[in-house]
């Protein structure tokens, strides 16, 4: 599993380590879809999201938080993720997923995507980061 559920008081959270930022951004995503339901097989419904920012942590924030806001819109669980760099700190990310219809939740939905706590950094491995969400 390429990212660990963590828990808080208020909400729940996931980290993650990933050698590439691009990676670690779909395991993310991966990881917050992951707390709701099972990831789903890869559906007909595409969504697409990009963002761009002057933090990793806000780029993060960002992307999870468009994907999540995108797929309540279109009412679709997503479950897979490729990110494309298309600059320093400006990502697009292309999901697929299934309508919410074709699944069993399994967590509480998620209301959104925290700053609380929120950590992305470059290793000596890779990236790292920690993201909570707010149940």
């Amino acid at each position: 599993m390429p990212y660990e559920i963590l828990s808080h008081t208020a909400d729940t959270g996931i980290e993650a380590t990933s050698p590439t930022l691009t990676r670690l951004i779909a395991d993310l995503a991966t990881g917050m879809f992951a707390l709701m339901a099972e990831p789903a097989r890869s559906g007909d419904v595409e969504v697409r999201v990009e963002a761009s920012a002057a933090t990793p942590e806000d780029l993060v924030v960002d992307l999870l938080s468009e994907l999540l806001y995108q797929s309540e819109i279109d009412d679709v669980h997503l479950s897979g993720f490729d990110v494309e760099a298309m600059g320093e700190l400006e990502f697009a990310v292309k999901a697929r997923g299934v309508p919410l219809s074709e699944i069993d939740l399994t967590g509480p939905p998620i209301k959104a995507v925290t700053y609380h706590q929120v950590s992305v950094e470059e290793t000596g491995d890779g990236w790292r980061a920690r993201v909570y969400f707010d149940v």
